[in-house]
């Protein structure tokens, strides 16, 4: 079915293709970007500045491999630059676009291929730069070469062949979720070179296109067509039905078959079809297979060479054809519909309500990912149940922006994110910690009240002490507020429940007396808590402790020991220090952080500039410790048990004895990660289980299980489990680059922390001749070598984890037939119009011997073919006294070997007419002398005849041959060896000798 995008996608894409051309228009990019190449590591590029006014250049080197992108910039007077560290064998991807301000240009970009020395010829390749033959990133689809590999290509002008094919794969993005490409070449038929499945990354496919081997035959492109239809856009050769599909069909002359029904069907099941005409290609039918219109599919040009005259405009068109395709794909099963009006409710400074429409597609779930716009806050993400429409996110920053995208999820598959964009609240805290809720507190003042204060700056004290007081809401059922103060020893002023309203405390704090002595801070803090925060005091459960300590001078007993037993009490501690105070004493005694928790002034008339800061401190504090308190009362999950335990997940299971839960809150991170951010599931309240997903194997997790009640949020019950080992077979395993000794191996990775990986094989049929390789890392490519030629191998691939070896997967590998060239041409028994010829035969198992031959000096060229058990042929035909060209070749059931080239002449008209006369014959001698001959003697062929009756030749044509010459008419005349001769076209062929 064919799925459309939505408005909002094309909307998006026509606002990206306007802000591009807009920008295009503002900044003009670089040109003719050129490379150079210094040595076997580093490449110099350079490339003429555009006329538009600019402030420099960006450049970024890619490639297929694991190497980290490099990008750098340069100024505006750069027009060159070096690029180091390249590896050999590895394709870079080099772009380079100008920019002014936030305005840039369209890049343009080159590759880069240094070949290592081990690599044909040892030398570099020439880097190929391109102004815009790479395609966007967003094209990826299912792309198909069907090729014309038929006689009238001719080997020497495959490579351009090759060469286009290199360029337009090369344009795309490859990979396994990315463009996928599948070479046909066809003539009396077709033959997959390699599937859509087979090359998954751009230097392996690269790789493959230049080994490709020229087929010859007839021209049979209909047959092609659904060669095509049938064997390569299938799921089996690895096409995806809701990716884009494309063949790019490229001939050189008229079809021997009918095309039109099968580019019909190709493109009836959303195939765009493209064809480049060379030479002597038809337009008729080419407009008969190409997609429409036809001005953008078909390109024709005069020759091979004139093909890299179309080659931009060529591969360009084929790029957009793909992202047109975006736009109604031809698709066997749905895509992940999104979900739709995402919304943000009750922003707080820490949470956020999220709402959303439900996808309209079958989905499994969704996955809300939390991103800051600020460095140092964490992210989060959040998966839900596919019923789920709105969710309420925690432990945001405050005052932080965040990105918020909302992917549906089928499987593992997410859908498009819906995206907006919220900023959450800053914190903010009331002087009086009462707004709005309501506050419980016991706070107890601890004043020095040691002699080195004074009478004047006591009276400091008390007016500093009535602004903290008037700071709270004071009531039995609120805030409570006891002060003691102490010097050499402690003595309570009032205590907790003393006072229940605002007035009696304040007129308390304003007639308190100052009484004088040492400075003894560890005794008091001892006496706070056993005298003061005690349930006969007023001191409360349940309800925050504040201890706010006010001294001008260092401590004259011991004081740590105190402070930390007051701490661990539950009592929030904050120091204040006055002219004499040692800094490094208070942060001792109070709480962390120092900065929230600790305040110095310079005299006693600088209380008011700390006030402010003060009491907002121990307010935000008050209500987070209320928070905890109240978590500590509502009913936590408690028995959190694990099952199901894999590599990449496991279920937790817990219990919660509650009935008014409304939802539970799953967060789970690695334990040992202890910057990381919490991934987090959201469950309904009678929901007491579920499988946590998308987990790295062999990693201790720790998982948080919150219960969420009409409240808030009970504290979090934690537990730890450990995924294990994950193991499994290789995928997609196949063999290329075959030659007569050697093939590659390849295939997708094994899951898990793969060491190496093993291979055997052997011939089919022996497994006594088993061998055995492995890698030396988890890489998953490998060459097998000192092979058989033209022999199947079964090749077991098996992964090796630290714990032992993974399950294997077989396939079978075929080496190609040794081929080669005959050896030792001979020509012998020249005539006027025929000529014998002999060789010796060429290597491996030859079908059939085709003769080629044509005079030197220019003319038409004729062939025969003999069978591939013969060694000698005659020539017939042949003009007097003309020198021939003779091209020997061996034909294989793969193709054809090299040509064995030489020459012979036939005799001149008067040579003919001259006979041998043979006398005085024994076994062993005879004479012979030449004459003309006259009427009544003998034609030649009746003497050889009647010669040949008398006695039959006992030797092969061994000596009285010449290699690609004439043999000496003075040499014949002395001595004359016959030899029995058997042509193609039968037996019995009669021997002329000549003077």
């Amino acid at each position: 079915m064919k799925s459309r995008l939505s408005l909002a996608a094309a909307a998006a894409l026509l606002a990206l293709l306007l802000s591009s051309t807009q920008a295009q228009e503002r900044v003009n990019p670089p040109s003719d970007l050129r490379f150079k190449i210094l040595n076997e590591n580093t490449v110099q590029m350079m490339w003429s500045r555009p006329q538009s006014r600019i402030q420099g250049y960006r450049i970024q080197v890619t490639s297929d491999t694991e190497e980290p992108t490099k990008e750098f910039s340069l100024p505006a007077s750069a027009t060159k630059t070096s690029i180091s560290d390249l590896s050999p064998d590895v394709d870079y991807v080099v772009t380079i676009s100008a920019y002014a301000g936030s305005e840039e240009s369209l890049p343009i970009s080159g590759t880069i291929t240094l070949q290592s020395s081990g690599s044909s010829g040892g030398t570099s390749r020439k880097p190929d730069a391109s102004d815009s033959v790479k395609c966007s990133y967003s094209a990826i689809g299912d792309v198909a070469f069907l090729v014309d590999g038929s006689w009238s290509v001719g080997r020497p002008n495959f490579k351009y062949i090759q060469k286009i094919i290199s360029a337009t794969a090369g344009a795309f993005q490859v990979g396994e979720d990315k463009t996928r490409v599948a070479v046909v070449q066809y003539s009396n038929d077709a033959k997959a070179e390699f599937n859509l499945n087979t090359h998954m990354t751009r230097p392996a496919l690269l790789r493959a296109i230049g080994s490709l081997e020229y087929k010859g035959g007839d021209t049979m492109t209909g047959d092609a067509l659904n060669f095509v239809l049938q064997n390569t856009f299938t799921e089996a050769a690895g096409s995806r039905s809701s990716f884009p599909k494309v063949l790019v069909i490229i001939t050189d002359g008229k079809s021997e078959d009918s095309v039109e029904s099968y580019a019909r069907q190709l493109r009836d099941r959303g195939v765009e079809i493209f064809v480049l005409g060379i030479q002597q290609a038809d337009e008729a039918e080419m407009k008969l297979m190409a997609s429409t219109p036809h001005r953008n599919h078909i390109y024709n040009v005069a020759t091979f060479e004139a093909i890299k005259n179309v080659q931009k405009e060529f591969i360009a068109q084929v790029c957009a054809g793909v992202d047109d395709q975006l736009n109604s794909l031809i698709s066997g099963e749905e895509v992940v519909e999104p979900a739709s009006n995402l919304q943000v409710l009750e922003v707080a400074s820490k949470s956020i309500r999220v709402n959303w429409d439900a996808s309209i597609g079958e989905v499994t779930g969704y996955k809300l990912q939390m991103i800051p716009m600020m460095t140092g806050s964490k992210r989060q993400e959040l998966y839900l149940g596919p019923g789920q429409t709105s969710v309420v996110v925690r432990d945001l920053s405050p005052d932080t922006e965040y990105q918020i995208s909302l992917f549906a999820l089928k499987g593992l598959t997410p859908s498009e994110p819906v995206v907006v964009m919220q900023k959450t609240q800053p914190v903010t805290v009331s002087l009086e910690c009462s707004l709005g809720v309501d506050v419980q507190a016991d706070v107890v003042l601890l004043v020095d009240g040691s002699y080195s204060i004074g009478l004047a700056n006591f009276a400091k004290v008390r007016a500093f002490l009535e602004v903290l007081v008037n700071s709270f809401d004071i009531g039995p059922n609120k805030v409570q507020i006891s002060l003691v103060q102490y010097s050499r020893d402690p003595h309570t002023e009032f205590y907790l429940n003393t006072h229940h309203d605002l007035n009696a405390v304040v007129k308390a704090v304003r007639t308190f007396p100052y009484r004088g002595g040492s400075t003894n801070t560890g005794r008091a803090m001892t006496y706070v808590r056993e005298k003061i925060f005690q349930a006969n005091r007023g001191a409360r459960a349940h309800v925050p402790r504040v201890n706010i300590l006010i001294t001008d001078g260092k401590s004259s007993d011991a004081f740590q020991d105190p402070a930390t037993k007051l701490r661990n009490s539950d009592v929030e501690i904050f120091a204040v220090g006055v002219k004499d105070a040692v800094r490094s004493e208070l942060e001792a005694i109070a709480n962390t952080p120092a900065e929230t928790h600790v305040y110095t002034v310079e005299d006693f008339d600088a209380f008011q500039r700390i006030s402010k800061e003060l009491t907002q401190s121990i307010c935000l504090r008050i209500e987070q410790e209320l928070r905890k308190i109240h978590q500590r009362r509502l009913t936590q999950p408690r028995n959190l048990q694990f099952s199901e335990v894999g590599a990449r997940g496991f279920r937790a299971t817990w219990e919660n004895s509650a009935t008014d839960v409304e939802s539970y809150f799953v967060q789970f991170k690695p334990a040992e990660d202890t910057d990381g951010h919490y991934v987090s599931m959201a469950l309904p309240g009678e929901t007491l289980t579920t499988y946590i997903p998308h987990l790295n194997p062999l990693t201790r997790y720790q998982v948080n299980v919150i219960a969420q009640y009409e409240k808030g949020d009970s504290l979090p019950l934690t537990g730890h489990e450990t995924t294990l080992e994950e193991q499994g077979p290789v995928q997609n395993v196949r063999v290329s680059e075959e030659t007569t000794d050697s093939f590659r191996v390849s295939w997708q990775p094994a899951p898990g922390a793969v060491t190496r990986y093993r291979l055997t094989y052997e011939p089919v049929g022996d497994e006594s001749s088993r061998l055995e390789t492995t890698t030396a890392g988890p890489e998953t490519t490998t060459v097998l070598q000192k092979l058989l030629p033209k022999t199947s191998y079964r090749v077991t691939v098996s992964p090796e984890y630290p714990s032992g070896p993974g399950a294997p997967v077989q396939t079978l590998g075929t080496t190609k037939e040794a081929r080669g060239s005959p050896r030792d041409l001979r020509v012998f028994d020249e005539t006027m119009s025929t000529m014998k010829v002999s060789w010796e035969p060429a290597p491996g198992n030859v079908l059939q011997y085709r003769l080629a031959f044509r005079p030197s000096a220019g003319g038409p060229k004729k062939e025969i073919s003999v069978k591939g058990d013969n060694t000698a042929a005659l020539l017939k035909n042949l003009k007097p006294g003309t020198q021939y060209d003779i091209f020997i070749t061996a034909r294989y059931s793969s193709g054809l070997g090299d040509p064995l080239q030489g020459q012979g002449t036939t005799l001149e008209a008067n040579d003919a007419a001259k006979i041998l006369i043979v006398s005085d014959e024994t076994e062993h001698t005879m004479k012979s002398h030449g004459r003309r001959r006259g009427q009544g003697d003998p034609l030649p062929a009746e003497a050889c005849s009647r010669r040949r009756r008398e006695r039959s030749d006992p030797q092969g044509p061994g000596r009285g041959h010449f290699h690609n010459h004439e043999a000496p008419a003075a040499q014949a005349q002395n001595h004359l060896q016959t030899s029995p001769f058997t042509p193609s076209t039968g037996t019995g062929m009669e021997k002329q000798g000549k003077e």
